[in-house]
């Protein structure tokens, strides 16, 4: 599945699991479930490190250390100020963060019954689908649609049975049921049926027993409801002169096409589909493949019946009914490429159609294995929960991940729409053409979809330099999670629907990309690309375990004379959570000595031994480094240093003692690196005096890596602070998208205490030096220099630059004065509309929110939204945040994501935290269906409680 918004910390991805907290049905205490505890042990790491951060610029205990000598001015500032703060006598900073551990309070868990065994069964498996599906749109008011269908599934018998069971779910029969022998060699009768709706499984019983090696044919037809609920075939809708237009859409991953007819719906259980959708005359159909013939019904309707599908899971299989049209291309190997939209919409989609003929014929060379269907569509739905989703030979896309207007539209957005395509294009051989086996092993799809990603986009725009922002983009940002002790391994094993949603998080994704692309470092390029070729080539049209995986590459290995032994080295890093730190020292005879040990943000924190690692947390790593003398950043698999499972390694080397040195060049390694004291203050002095001779990628990983060690304890706060003493020289996306995450962090942690003034000037020394109002009008930018321009614009605005608030408030006037005349360049526009609304009143915000309603154009619609959230009017907030529950008012697949974006304003937090438990069962009734979706409102919400007042919120409240 896609990607994640980057507006909403979308996909479902990058960014996802069920989230609930339950009254304690009359008992005393609170219940909560496991993903909300997790949260709460976020939010409890939270809390000490932000006191710590506390501490440290406050000084320890009561009293202050002077800031050491060579410290940074204004680092030092910051460090007076806190001194000042306990001189005036606030010294209950320093008494906060006692040293202690990381533990939740005890809490009476809520009784769960998860059931394990929702498999089928295997004695009867599925050959063809013979569906014909008929949505029922405009027939009555909306909440009452309904679609009808048939099925006849030709099925074969592997073991004698008495029974045939499969999947429904929300369906009601409408005949009854039949069951005959295709080969007509003896007579079969449906006897009964049964619903076990907890498995959701329809069990039917025949009157005498299958017979084993023959095929039969099963008949049903059902009726269900149609309704908006973003899953299975659901209802989509968008205004047209005032007029609500109707749409019939699919989104079945991960177990929902049961929702649309009765099935087999397992990821393993492939078959082949031949559909029918009938649809009114003056509406289009589109399923996998192209339509075969049509034929009138009669009364308006019409039949379109496909191409039957090659094998393939029952998630992957699409249709839409709707009024859309198109644009065509078609690919260098002669495959059909279209991409749909709404008719006011469509002149969006050429930016994407152009990309994704180039991606796909890309993929076919890089793979050698042509795509396998005649056709290719893409198709932009107004309402869509994740970010896209790969049905074969049918993606269809959130409006904000597929279109784009060159005058609208930021690079961010661009970026965006290539990398999603990518995504989806990439699942079309890993994920269609070989499936995991089971949910287990959806990295298999994520992961690899999230790096090949990177190398789809890296070959349309090789200057955006994809394979140096995936650095920060999926490494850093799953660090984040994987750190914890209530993160989980790659590969999990889940059974019910409830936790196979749950995985479609940043592990499965982030952290599937960042040990793929390890893996093709330390393997070498043509040997991973010789390998997946086997690995496809060897599991074409069938299910796969990582293991299989592993043996391709394995071989290929052998094969080129590396003998890697892949498996014993993977399963290191997919059996087992978190990762390593590496600590690098340059002994007295020029060695490098290196140690490995269990990286986690809170080595106090109690790991709840959900998930025990088979290896003690000891993991294989590719070590490389690059010195002072020897500067090198282009290293090869050839220069790799092996360390395994074991505590201590000698490298033989002849580092020099005056010598700086650098772990894990170009991050290649899903490990973080850290040093003495004095190793890191040789690798600082070279970013001030000459920044440029250490890689970008290896400056953001500096940078990461000080910050996150500090927050863990493993280095002192000085070290993390002086890494980012450099920044106003620095001119890189790279290392200022990796400064502002740690530095965001500080904000968040600091933004209602006395220190948040101090800090704010600290920013606004680093941000002043290298703005200028020019940034908000000018466009003279590369792609990668639109996006350092971007964040020092926004900082600048945040931190009250006054030439910032003033030029942003001056353009959005200027446009307030002429709305059909935008004169804010696309990709500054957020942190104008921002500024303008924040320094603004009323009618700035109503303006917006017109703006909003009137834009034809997905990716300005998300702009306003989060920036409607910026406004510092306490009643405007509050109104916004009842908008987010009208359909009317915000769409509700956006619903969650203006709920969180409130609650990221210092105003808007309380206003939503209470907002949320007044409206807890509606939220769960109305969001709690996309459970993802409905995870990153409760982490969102709580992602800057950090005080032993909100966690006893938490855990005290009755929702």
């Amino acid at each position: 599945m896609g990607k994640a918004e980057s507006f909403d910390f979308s996909d479902m991805a990058k960014y996802n699991s069920e989230a609930e907290l339950t009254p304690g049905s009359g008992k005393k205490g609170c219940f909560i479930s496991i993903f909300v505890g997790v949260l709460i042990l976020c939010l409890v790491v939270c809390l000490v490190i932000g006191v710590g951060l506390l501490v440290y610029f406050a000084g320890k205990g009561t009293t202050c250390s002077d800031a050491p000598a060579d410290t940074d001015s204004s680092t030092a500032g910051l460090i007076d100020k806190c001194k000042e703060v306990i001189d005036d006598g606030d010294t209950s900073i320093c008494n906060a963060c006692r040293k202690t551990t990381t533990t939740i309070p005890s809490t009476t868990p809520a009784p769960t019954s998860i059931l394990q065994d929702v498999r089928l069964p295997r004695s009867v498996l599925p050959e063809l689908y013979t569906v014909e599906l008929q949505p029922n749109l405009y027939d009555g008011p909306p909440e009452e649609f309904t679609f009808n269908g048939t099925v006849r599934i030709r099925v074969k018998c592997h073991q004698p049975t008495n029974n045939i069971t499969l999947h429904s779910n929300q369906l009601n029969l409408t005949e009854e049921i039949r069951v005959t022998s295709a080969d007509s060699s003896h007579s079969v009768h449906y006897r009964s049926h049964e619903f076990d709706t907890k498995r959701q499984f329809l069990i039917i019983f025949t009157n005498v027993p299958l017979q084993q090696g023959h095929y039969y044919d099963l008949d049903l037809a059902f009726i269900g409801p149609l309704k908006d609920d973003l899953h299975g075939l659901y209802l989509s809708s968008y205004q047209r002169n005032n007029k609500t237009i109707y749409a019939a859409v699919t989104q079945f991953q991960a177990t929902d096409l049961r929702k649309a007819f009765p099935c087999f719906d397992e990821p393993a259980i492939k078959a082949k589909f031949k559909v029918t959708l009938v649809r009114k005359s003056k509406m289009t159909s589109l399923s996998n493949m192209p339509i075969l013939n049509s034929k009138d019904r009669g009364n308006g309707w019409i039949a379109d019946s496909f191409n039957v599908t090659p094998p393939v899971s029952s998630y992957l299989l699409a249709f839409i009914i709707c009024d859309f049209d198109y644009k065509e291309n078609m690919t260098s190997n002669g495959i059909r490429y279209r991409a749909w939209a709404r008719p006011e919409a469509v002149s969006q989609t050429e930016y994407a159609l152009s990309v994704g003929t180039r991606i796909l014929s890309y993929f076919e060379d890089y793979f050698g294995i042509p795509f396998p269907l005649p056709k290719q569509d893409m198709i932009a739905v107004p309402d869509f929960a994740a970010g896209a989703m790969e049905n074969w030979g049918l993606i269809t896309y959130r409006e904000t991940a597929m279109l784009y207007d060159p005058q609208e539209s930021s690079e961010s957005n661009k970026q965006r729409v290539a990398v999603v395509v990518s995504h989806e294009l990439a699942h079309q051989w890993f994920g269609n053409l070989v499936t995991p086996s089971w949910w287990d092993d959806l990295w298999l799809n994520e992961g690899f979809a999230s790096f090949i990603e990177y190398m789809g986009v890296d070959h349309v725009h090789p200057d955006w330099k994809m394979f140096d922002q995936i650095v920060v983009e999926d490494i850093q940002d799953v660090f984040n999670f994987d750190g914890l002790v209530t993160s989980h391994p790659v590969y999990v094993p889940v059974y019910h629907p409830d936790q196979i949603s749950e995985i479609f998080d940043r592990i499965s994704y982030g952290k599937g990309s960042s040990i793929i692309r390890m893996m093709r470092f330390f393997l070498g390029e043509e040997t991973f690309r010789n390998g997946l070729k086997r690995y496809l080539n060897n599991l074409a049209y069938k299910a796969a375990f990582h293991d299989d995986l592993w043996f391709a590459l394995g071989n290929q290995s052998a094969i080129e004379n590396k003998n890697l032994n892949v498996k014993a080295i993977m399963d290191t890093w997919t059996l087992q959570m978190n990762y390593p730190v590496v600590n690098v020292t340059v002994m007295a005879d020029g060695d490098i000595q290196i140690t490995q040990k269990r990286y986690l943000r809170d080595y106090h924190a109690v790991d709840p031994l959900t998930y025990v690692s088979p290896f003690n947390y000891h993991w294989e790593i590719p070590f490389t480094y690059t010195t002072k003398s020897n500067t090198t950043f282009d290293l090869t698999d050839a220069d790799i240093h092996w360390m395994h499972k074991t505590d201590q390694e000698v490298i033989s080397g002849s580092v020099l003692q005056s010598d700086w040195i650098l772990g894990n060049v170009r991050q290649y390694g899903y490990y973080r690196v850290t040093y003495s004291d004095e190793n890191w203050n040789k690798l600082i002095n070279q970013l001030n005096e000459d920044h440029t001779v250490i890689h970008p990628t290896n400056r953001a990983q500096m940078i990461n890596d000080a910050w996150n060690l500090a927050k863990s304890g493993d280095v002192s706060m000085t070290i993390a602070l002086k890494t980012v003493n450099y920044l106003d020289k620095e001119k890189e996306f790279i290392p200022w998208k990796a400064s502002l995450g740690e530095l965001g962090y500080v904000d968040s942690m600091l933004e209602r205490t006395a220190l948040y003034g101090p800090f704010s000037r600290f920013m606004k020394h680093k941000v002043s030096g290298i703005f200028t109002p020019s940034a908000l009008s000018s466009s003279n930018f590369t792609h990668l220099e639109s996006y350092v321009n971007t964040l020092i614009a926004a900082e600048a605005c945040k931190y009250g630059i006054e030439s910032c608030v003033s030029e942003a408030s001056r353009l959005y006037k200027q446009w307030m004065s002429n709305p059909s005349n935008n004169p804010i360049r696309a990709s500054v526009r957020l942190t104008v509309y921002c500024s303008a609304i924040r320094h603004g009143g009323t009618e700035e915000w109503d303006f917006a929110y017109r703006m909003y309603k009137q834009s034809n154009v997905a990716s300005e619609q998300s702009r306003l939204m989060l920036a409607m959230s910026c406004s510092s009017k306490v009643w405007v907030l509050g109104r916004y945040l009842q908008y987010s529950i009208d359909p009317t008012k915000i769409r509700k697949q956006d619903a969650t994501n203006v709920i969180v974006y409130i609650s990221e304003n210092e105003i808007g937090r309380g206003l939503t935290w209470d907002f949320v438990r007044e409206n807890w069962e509606r939220l769960m009734r109305e969001q709690g269906s996309v459970l993802y979706k409905f995870a990153r409102l409760v982490s969102g919400i709580l992602t800057k409680f950090n005080t032993r007042f909100e966690l006893k919120q938490v855990f005290c409240t009755s929702i």
